[in-house]
């Protein structure tokens, strides 16, 4: 076995798990507020593309880890937090993205039943 990387694992975990907590709170705050209404489009998928990334650099870190032979409380904490954001916050793009479409769908088709929406009705 290598010389572990990290004296204490579980407080590394404990600070890569709560980072990652709070990054869900912040994404799922931010989508709750503005998706409805259509906005802030680039803030959203962008500080969920931050999780992700944030995430997926967890996994692989994790996965060297694993490989180079550290102790379980190293190779675990970094594996777990980026197996589970890297999939959370990767398949929450794509919703955020069809969710964001809807309300544009929905935004047109209330301007269309407006009476300065559709000037060919007249």
């Amino acid at each position: 076995m290598n010389e572990p990387w990290i004296s204490n694992p579980g407080m590394v975990g404990g600070i890569l798990g709560s980072t990652m907590g709070f990054l869900g709170a912040v994404v799922g705050t931010l989508a709750s507020v503005y998706i409805p209404k259509g906005k802030a489009k680039k803030l959203v998928l962008g500080v969920n593309t931050f999780a992700f990334v944030l995430s997926f650099i967890s996994l692989i870190v994790g996965i060297t880890a694993y490989l180079s032979e550290q102790p379980y409380g190293i190779w675990y904490g970094f594996g777990l937090c980026g197996l589970i954001g890297t999939f959370l916050f990767g398949m929450l793009f794509f919703v955020f993205r069809m969710e964001y479409r809807e309300a544009e769908l929905r935004k047109s088709m209330s301007e269309d039943l407006t009476f300065g929406g559709n000037k060919d009705d007249e």
